[in-house]
């Protein structure tokens, strides 16, 4: 009987040892990368993460936990980049690259053409729009029906809609807009191109939340005047002017990590070294960002996760806000931080995007080489 037990002992054991294993390996698998950038002749094992590490083989490049293989990686070696960090709040504007729809009224002739939210007008009988004002008046002078262009998501399709007349004018039916505005914060300006990266993520209509299809855009110098305080359930705002005459740079790409173009304001402070994103560790950092005036501060975080598989994305990271003076102005993360550069170990480890509206202490963060590497 003694005998039994124990070999029953040592199995349950065993079987809690490979289910532990096992649970270890899927979870270091899937939160190792494919694909790494490693700075030029640094070793392969700075690019782990946690106990895993990065070694050479003859085949290639692969994970090893101990002695055990996890996967194998692409490796591409790269020069540092070094940047000017941010932290200033600016005022963006965009032109669409065609009429976003809004909403199309029940019944109406757009609805039934089948026009949907988020669509994206680019022509009317063979002429491009790319305002309202552009589109009311190519509707006004069709003939009987409005042959429509649009594109949904990756995917250009067309249809036939005639107008109604309303008080002797032809309408579709639909709510449009052509642009969007509002106050974000710069990430970060690279000296040597005088090209900017700010926000941390694409800019979006406010109504449908998709990305607004990019014509056009520019970039001001902006003021913080308020701070509406962030809680449980409700994100806070920052509250900005922009300043008058005081363009600083001109948007040529509205991306999911966040709007680049040219700088064309001064530059008057360092550059400092980017990291990448197997650099960055959960503990402590800091982030630079504008709560009054025009000038950023420095303020205590801790990165908490990091998702080093979310290269293209906006949520590399999670991050909180520790810092008191901060959270007694803010409550936390609010609109209008997104960009604000993070800094750990003397590096620009990335940009705020979002915040988490359950407990907006907290939030995500994109890696600066997902900004760098677009």
């Amino acid at each position: 009987m003694k005998k039994f037990w124990r070999s029953k002992i040592i199995l349950s054991a065993a079987s809690v040892l490979t289910a532990g294993f096992s649970a270890l390996y899927t979870y270091y698998y899937a939160a190792l990368p494919f694909n790494i950038n490693v700075e030029t002749g640094a070793p392969l094992t700075d690019a782990g993460f946690a106990n895993a590490r990065l070694k050479e083989t003859e085949n290639g490049a692969r994970y090893y936990l101990g002695s055990i293989p996890i996967k194998s990686a692409e490796v591409t070696e790269q020069e540092r980049r070094y940047v000017i960090p941010g932290g200033e709040p600016f005022g963006i504007k965009v032109m669409a690259n065609g009429v976003m729809v809004i909403s199309a009224a029940d019944g109406s002739p757009a609805d039934k053409a089948g026009l949907r939210e988020g669509d994206v007008i680019t022509s009317v009988n063979s002429v491009d729009v790319c305002t309202n004002d552009e589109l009311a008046k190519a509707i006004q002078t069709s003939s009987g029906s409005a042959d429509i262009v649009f594109r949904r998501g990756e995917r250009e399709m067309s249809v036939s809609i005639a107008p109604e007349q309303i008080d002797g004018c032809a309408k579709i039916g639909a709510w449009v807009r052509d642009s969007a505005a509002g106050i974000g914060t710069l990430t970060f300006i690279d000296p040597e191109t005088r090209t900017f990266g700010g926000l941390g993520h694409a800019v979006s209509d406010a109504s449908t939340g998709e990305a607004v299809p990019l014509k056009s855009g520019e970039i001001s110098s902006a003021e913080i005047y308020d701070v509406v305080k962030g809680e449980k359930g409700c994100a806070g705002e920052l509250c900005g002017a922009i300043i008058a005459g005081s363009d600083i740079g001109a948007v040529l790409e509205n991306t999911p990590t966040g709007v680049f173009g040219e700088y064309c304001g001064e530059i008057n402070k360092e550059p400092i070294p980017s990291a990448f994103r197997q650099e960055v560790k959960t503990g402590a950092a800091t982030v630079l960002t504008t709560i009054d005036g025009g000038e950023p501060r420095e303020y205590s975080i801790e990165i908490e996760r990091i998702n080093l598989p979310d290269l293209m994305g906006s949520k590399g990271m999670l991050i909180k806000m520790t810092d008191p003076e901060l959270l007694d102005k803010t409550g936390g993360i609010v609109r209008g931080m997104s960009g604000s550069p993070i800094i750990q170990n003397g590096r620009l480890a990335g940009a705020v995007t979002h915040v988490l509206v359950s407990d907006p202490t907290r939030g995500y963060a994109v890696f600066a080489e997902s900004m760098l590497d677009r």
